[in-house]
């Protein structure tokens, strides 16, 4: 039952594992390090502790492959805080239980990540070197993975207390094991008519509801020049630094739905310079790449009269698509009286749990009704080419259900932790600077 109904939860967004360091150092530059541990403020505070503008950087820093659009980048930021508000309050509650993690499990932790290896064992010295490259003193890096490892060690806690019941494993046995047999009606667009054109005012209307669906992105334009001279590609940086503007170079243009052809590298360095007449410089295998920021196109709405068949061909798909789950519904119905209904169906028998959703969409909760109910008429579902409403005329029982009870046992902890992690978040004192989410 849990490997069905518990799939999408919170704590999935939230992704709590051991932060290696060599991550941070292949994703960020000297510059936004700096910038990460040399800045102070409140983004939130939870129960009188502060989460700072240097931990809210350090994380948002790790969607920066996905930032650009400044409508993406409000919902990130939003999702950034309440994951680093939801870690601080289960540090504080494993804190509060005395699950701290020693110093010597944050010394362990550090001596298995290979980042600070030279040859096959751990070097203090390297250690210290990277961490000083970086802008970073041990000490801070000590204090941030001992936050991370205790989260961790929180909900170990709450794993030991997780066990299934034989009901439990009756119920995943049975829906590694039932067939289903019966009818399924296609409800596809050619039973749908529409008669009239829409208006001019319902398509003004459609407009305005639905602009984003017709806006360009911003588009960042690069000047990008490669060599592999180290020497040119200084001489290059130098002249962006001094105000001038060097010949040749490349023109390359970045936006929420166009990436240009160049190492991931350069791209995240581009997606970093937001500010036109910025510049930077990165280096990719032997090749150095200096990058300039030309021009910004901010993003913009395309004007009415420019896409009206586009706007009116939405439209019409909508209302069709409305239509079609109208008549959906309306066969459902029949077919639950017991009427007969002049729709195309297909036959299907020995079908299992996996056919059905892989052919009709059927949802984790519908599969449950399909599986222990006493109905015979479900749906409708939607599917690519319409909606289907399925008929059961016989479900059987196999021998030989199997199923992993460690996956089981997994979701069952989630779903307790979802629920621990709630209480939680109903108890604290949570205040958050809407400054930064803007």
């Amino acid at each position: 039952m849990y490997s069905i109904v518990l799939r999408h939860k919170k704590l999935a967004a939230l992704i709590i594992a051991i932060a290696s360091v060599s991550f941070l150092f292949w994703m960020f530059t000297v510059a936004d390090i700096k910038q990460m541990f040399g800045k102070k403020g409140c983004v939130a505070v939870v129960n009188g502790e502060c989460i700072t503008l240097r931990e809210f950087r350090y994380e948002l820093l790790r969607y920066s492959d996905i930032l650009g659009d400044p409508d993406v980048e409000r919902v990130v930021k939003r999702q950034v805080v309440s994951n680093l508000v939801v870690r601080e309050i289960i540090y504080q509650k494993a804190l509060d239980l005395g699950l701290v993690t020693s110093d010597g499990e944050v010394a362990e932790t550090i001596k298995r990540d290979k980042t600070f290896w030279e040859g096959d064992r751990f070097s203090l010295r390297r250690y210290r070197e990277v961490l000083s490259r970086f802008g970073m003193t041990p000490r801070e890096y000590e204090e941030y993975l001992k936050r991370l490892l205790t989260v961790e060690k929180l909900f170990r806690f709450l794993s030991f207390g997780v066990y299934l019941t034989e009901e439990e494993r009756d119920i995943e046995r049975t829906l590694k094991g039932i067939r289903f047999k019966g009818k399924a009606y296609l409800i596809t667009e050619d039973y749908v008519k529409l008669r009239e054109r829409p208006k001019e005012e319902e398509l003004k209307k459609f407009y305005e509801e639905n602009k984003e669906r017709f806006s360009l992105p911003e588009v960042r334009e690069f000047r990008v020049w490669a060599t592999e001279r180290k020497e040119e590609a200084h001489s290059l940086y130098r002249s962006l630094k001094e105000g001038r503007y060097p010949d040749g170079g490349k023109v390359y243009r970045l936006s929420g739905r166009e990436k240009p052809d160049l190492p991931g590298e350069v791209i995240r360095e581009m997606e970093r310079t937001s500010r036109e007449g910025g510049y930077s410089i990165t280096k990719v295998g032997d090749t150095y790449y200096v990058i300039y920021l030309e021009r910004v196109i901010p993003k913009r709405y395309r004007p009415f009269e420019e896409i009206r068949e586009e706007i009116e061909r939405e439209l019409l798909k909508e209302k069709r698509f409305e239509k079609l789950r109208e008549f959906a519904e309306k066969v459902k119905e029949d077919l639950k009286k017991g009427g007969r209904v002049k729709v195309r169906y297909l036959s299907f028998e020995d079908s299992t749990v996996e056919d059905l959703v892989k052919l009709f969409r059927v949802g984790d909760t519908e599969i449950l009704k399909l599986t222990f109910s006493r109905e015979r008429v479900f749906g409708p579902y939607r599917m690519s080419t319409g909606f289907a409403v399925l008929v059961l005329e016989g479900r059987e029982v196999k021998e030989g259900g199997e199923f992993k009870e460690e996956d089981i046992l997994a979701f069952k902890v989630r779903d307790i932790s979802d629920l621990f992690i709630d209480k939680l978040i109903r108890d604290a004192r949570i205040d958050i600077n809407e400054e930064y989410l803007r």
